[in-house]
């Protein structure tokens, strides 16, 4: 029978979001249970390092130690909120971001410390952050090993064959409706015709608070690319970003690059002298780029090819076309992306965001856009230095690289947020380490 509206999905089609829930012995029920772990690692990360510091269990009670008390309890917080976060995009979950994610949260605190001049206990600070990198550990680790969700996939459709596990995920195709391992949501091709006994498995399990997902967005959670074919109209009105993020998003934008150009300046000067040493022309290139609201600019990089013998005209050329004239200073600049360090100016004129969807070439933009459905649309934000798409694919050379990274950028426009924003800026640090993408 087809799926006649009987069968009603989940409102959430994030497919990360969702906690284990079946592990329902009364001990796993102990063991893995959420709210229970972050209590106790609370009072391991608050309370103990006192004893551990002074020998005793008496509460704090000095200022200083009252103060570190509640720094302590205000890092694992936010350690915890970051933490939760990452976890639902994909890669999030891997401990080199969650691990940098406290790193950064104890390095604020010691720099609000330091900066405010305030009195804290030190033993008992020092001992809480080490506890405190010791429980994230801990927990992305049994995480891994046990508390990962498991999506069962009733065959049907597309969904014949489970995709690769992926961070914290694992899948398998129930065999029948009679099919007895557990599993923590259902998920079904809304688009495909239901015998009998499915629908009555289906039902029964929801009945149960089993989510029932649709999987239509089983891509969209797991890869972090919105599908373009199954966009519509209406998609495109409920992926309007909220303009009091884009505000904030904008005096951040302005305050990160004020903060990073004391560093940047000696940067950008070696760089322009090692450009000009290196071979003749200038050290800057500049080229007009399609922005915010389909309206042009001319952005700024470090050069990194030799200038063109003759006369190629204007036509725009994917960068692969181009290879032979990229010099071995070019290639180090591309490969850590630091040709990419002059748009701190474009940030701020107001052309650009620290992050975002990358800037095309108007030519290429207008092709583009007659290839690629609803491709203008990424153009609703402004374009970044760094962005979703380059972290998770990098260089776009052709029409198909090009629709995939629109669908990346599409995901980054729907799921817009800081703890998203942190995330592409620890992937950037890693592509700069690795030269991942580059081209």
């Amino acid at each position: 029978m087809p799926n006649d509206g009987a069968v009603i999905s989940t409102p959430s089609q994030n497919f990360l979001e969702f906690e284990p829930t079946r592990h329902r012995r009364w001990y796993e029920r102990i063991l893995l249970n959420t709210p229970l772990g972050y209590a106790l690692s609370l009072l391991l990360v608050a309370l103990v390092p006192f004893h551990l510091g002074y020998g005793y269990w008496d509460s704090p009670a000095d200022p200083n130690q009252l103060l570190t008390l509640g720094l302590l309890a205000l890092a694992f917080t936010v350690n915890a909120l970051l933490s939760r976060g990452l976890s639902q995009y994909p890669g999030g979950n891997l401990i080199v971001y969650q691990l940098s994610v406290t790193a950064a949260t104890i390095g604020v605190a010691l720099l609000a410390i330091t900066a405010c001049r305030l009195g804290y206990a030190r033993k008992p600070l020092f001992i809480g952050f080490t506890l405190l990198m010791g429980t994230q550990v801990a927990t992305v680790l049994l995480k891994n090993r046990f508390r990962y969700t498991k999506f069962a996939l009733v065959p049907g459709g597309r969904l014949t064959t489970p995709p690769g596990d992926r961070d914290c995920a694992r899948f398998l195709v129930l065999k029948s409706p009679r099919d007895r391992r557990r599993f923590d949501a259902l998920v079904v091709d809304m688009d495909a015709p239901l015998s009998d006994e499915w629908a009555r498995f289906i039902a029964r399990h929801n009945a149960r608070n089993i989510p029932v997902l649709s999987g239509k967005y089983l891509n969209e959670s797991l890869d972090g690319s919105v599908d373009l074919d199954g966009l519509s109209a209406s998609d495109l009105r409920a992926l309007q970003p909220n303009p009091l993020y884009l505000l904030g998003k904008r005096l951040l934008d302005v305050t990160g690059a004020i903060l990073l150009l004391p560093v940047a300046l000696p940067v950008l000067v070696l760089v322009a002298l090692a450009i000009r040493l290196e071979s003749p022309g200038p050290a800057l290139f500049i080229q007009e780029r399609v922005g915010g609201g389909n309206e042009t600019f001319r952005m700024l990089k470090f050069r990194s090819m030799r200038l063109p013998d003759d006369d190629r005209g204007d036509r725009p050329r994917f960068a692969d076309e181009e290879e032979h004239r990229i010099t071995p200073l070019g290639r180090l600049l591309r490969r850590s992306r630091l040709d990419e360090l002059p748009q701190l100016w474009n940030v701020l004129k107001g052309d650009m965001s620290l992050i975002g969807p990358r800037p095309e070439q108007p030519r290429f933009a207008r092709s583009f856009d007659r290839a690629v459905p609803f491709y203008s649309y990424r153009h609703i934000i402004k374009p970044g230095i760094t962005g979703w798409a380059q972290v998770q694919q990098g260089y776009a050379c052709d029409v198909v690289d090009t629709r995939r990274k629109v669908e990346h950028d599409f995901y980054y426009i729907k799921h817009l947020g800081p703890v998203l924003d942190i995330l592409i800026v620890l992937k950037t640090l890693h592509t700069m380490a690795t030269g991942f993408g580059a081209r």
